[in-house]
């Protein structure tokens, strides 16, 4: 990052007084462990003249929160700003596990306020640059139309595959199902087949996949309509693929650093959390408000 600035020389002393682990703060500011202890010594406040409550209400334990989250889970704002109100219970004991520091929870910031304190640290702005776009359609209610697709990914050097299943409309987040090898229709209907029986979807849409015979067939059987995404055509299943998008930033490939999350118990908590708790800006609701209500 280069020099610090003097509100980042305020934010490394506080941390360091209050016991945050050097190699948290050195590699959240890119620092070496002389410049930590330099500036823990300084009498920063007064020598620059700076408060640690912007806007009325971000204290240091605020900001300290925004970058962690930034530094370690790669997040944007919108995000750090649901973190910031809801985190799942197996995130914030990790947090509190790794810096002894309880992230702040509970606690309502524009993104604007938090791209601010990004900015401020040099850590604003997009970290992939390669970002896609989609133009959506949407259900009219609840169950009228789901999306399923499945996400590759890899854990502890093995390939799994992640079932992921929304309804369109509310962007509910139906099932997550970890699978340890490529799963074929039969699997992939008794995974979901409760689900089917309980909601009676109208119909789902999926990829343009080899097996659509046996898959239609299984639509069928169990009353509701098999729909296919054209080829070479994405927008088709955006939302499923928005989705799958955020489940592995927030989720899947933090598994890498956090091991112990992999286990079915922090999966069916995200999934709950996903739909209680994380406030969706696609629909400008709580996915299970919509869900439920409809």
């Amino acid at each position: 990052m280069g020099r610090l600035t003097p509100n980042q020389r305020v934010l490394v002393s506080k941390l360091k007084r209050q016991g945050i682990a050097l190699k948290i703060i050195m590699e959240t500011f890119e620092v070496s462990r002389t410049t930590i202890w330099y500036w823990s010594i300084q009498d920063l406040r007064t020598r620059f003249n700076i408060t640690t409550n912007h806007e009325g209400k971000i204290t240091i334990e605020v900001e300290a929160s925004i970058l962690y989250l930034r530094q370690t889970f790669k997040w944007g704002t919108a995000r750090i700003k649901q973190g910031l109100m809801s985190l799942p219970s197996f995130m914030k004991v990790e947090i509190k596990t790794t810096i002894q520091y309880e992230c702040i929870q509970n606690f309502k910031l524009s993104r604007e306020a938090i791209n601010k304190i990004l900015k401020k640290h040099g850590l604003n702005g997009y970290m992939n640059k390669n970002k896609k776009t989609w133009k959506f359609f949407r259900a009219k209610y609840a169950n009228e139309l789901w999306q399923l697709d499945l996400k590759k990914f890899k854990f502890a050097g093995k390939d799994y595959q992640l079932l992921v299943v929304i309804d369109d409309y509310s962007r509910f987040l139906l099932k997550l199902h970890v699978f340890e090898h490529a799963p074929n229709i039969p699997e992939i209907c008794q995974a979901i087949e409760s689900l089917v029986e309980k909601y009676h979807p109208v119909s789902i849409l999926t990829d343009n996949n080899p097996f659509k015979d046996s898959w239609e067939k299984w639509c069928i059987e169990n009353g509701t309509k098999a729909l296919f995404a054209h080829p070479y055509y994405p927008q088709d299943k955006g939302k499923v693929e928005r989705t799958i998008r955020s489940v592995s930033e927030e989720f899947v490939y933090l598994l890498t650093q956090f091991e112990k999350w992999f286990n079915d118990k922090c999966f069916e908590e995200y999934r709950c959390w996903f739909n209680d708790e994380r406030f969706h800006l696609g629909v400008k609701d709580y996915p299970a408000n919509l869900f439920v209500k409809c």
